[in-house]
């Protein structure tokens, strides 16, 4: 192709080359960088946190799948904002993804004058994995279940404490929800994480929060909080007798946390496949498999289409919710 020729035929095979070439060349963006620079994994949390962990086992999952070095770049704050805008307002060759949770759809709702757009300034490369929340609750909450703990609390007519992990986030919204369906006062207490709102209902000074298995089962087996039902559609292996929230009489109720991978939204198909490829293939995989589901992460490999559905569908309800309750971020 460095050598023109001065036949016709030869000129337009060396034009055709040159356009497949030029189309080719992002997809090996997502397995080799000219420059040797390390691919990075942006995610808007500390270390520590279960979408850093997230992060940091795909990490080290696609260095040694992809044949190249990526890393995990914390950028905590903002709701996950200022990592989110990072990736956003990246060169689209594949050097930057953006680990995101459930939260994500519905920060354009919460945030209206955000300098990116939370869905179409992104592309799908596809859902890691899912998990239900535990509403728990101190043990001296009478009733057993969720439709016991509600019954009582209206029978005493004594509104119920929340501990949530922030206005407008998953967990504030999933129960915002709730008491809407159920009819009921509850009172929202904000923290800023989830350990401190569940310390504060293991202290008897809020009544129930939403808890990751991960951060739940340990204090439900030293029997420091009890457990009243699960957000999935289906009950918990690790937790048998507890009822989902559909079992305590709210039909089709069901709210799980995820955790996703996105691009910038220009990023080439073919960058975008191979990412995909490598998702999937790692969520196949028994060591990455056992250490999601450790966290109480169900692996749900799949196409980037089911992401986008999740993102539309989520951003949808959350956004008609928060806009109905006038909720405001802090």
């Amino acid at each position: 192709m460095n050598e023109p020729r001065a036949s016709s035929v030869s000129r337009r095979f060396g034009l055709a080359a040159a356009a497949v070439l030029l189309a080719l060349s992002a997809a090996p963006a997502a397995s080799q960088d000219a420059a040797g620079r390390a691919a990075r994994i942006v995610v808007g949390s500390a270390a520590g946190a279960s979408s850093d962990a997230v992060a940091r086992l795909l990490a080290e999952r696609f260095t040694r799948t992809l044949g190249r070095t990526f890393i995990v770049d914390n950028k905590p704050g903002a709701s996950g904002n200022i990592a989110a805008e990072v990736v956003a307002k990246s060169p689209p060759d594949g050097n930057n993804l953006l680990l995101i949770y459930n939260a994500h759809p519905a920060v354009g709702a919460l945030f209206p004058h955000l300098p990116f757009d939370p869905i179409k300034d992104f592309r799908s490369v596809g859902l890691i994995g899912t998990t239900a929340y535990v509403l728990v609750a101190t043990p001296g909450l009478p009733g057993r279940n969720l439709g016991e703990a509600l019954a009582q609390a209206r029978a005493a007519g004594t509104p119920l404490t929340f501990g949530s992990t922030g206005a407008g986030s998953p967990q504030h919204l999933t129960m915002e929800r709730l008491k809407k369906e159920a009819g009921i006062d509850i009172t929202m207490v904000h923290y800023k994480g989830g350990a401190l709102a569940s310390n504060d209902v293991i202290a008897g000074h809020v009544n129930m929060a939403l808890a990751t298995p991960s951060l739940a089962m340990p204090q439900l087996k030293a029997g420091r909080l009890k457990a009243l039902a699960v957000t999935g559609d289906k009950r918990l292996p690790e937790l048998p007798d507890v009822p989902t929230v559909n079992e305590a009489g709210f039909h089709g109720f069901v709210s799980l946390g995820w955790f996703a991978l996105l691009l910038p939204a220009a990023t080439p198909e073919a960058v975008v496949q191979r990412y995909n490829d490598a998702l999937n293939k790692a969520l196949g995989t028994s060591p990455v498999k056992e250490r999601l589901e450790a966290q109480g992460i169900t692996p749900t490999p799949g196409p980037p289409a089911v992401l986008d559905r999740q993102m539309q569908g989520d951003a949808q309800m959350w956004t008609r919710l928060i806009k109905e309750l006038g909720i405001k971020p802090e």
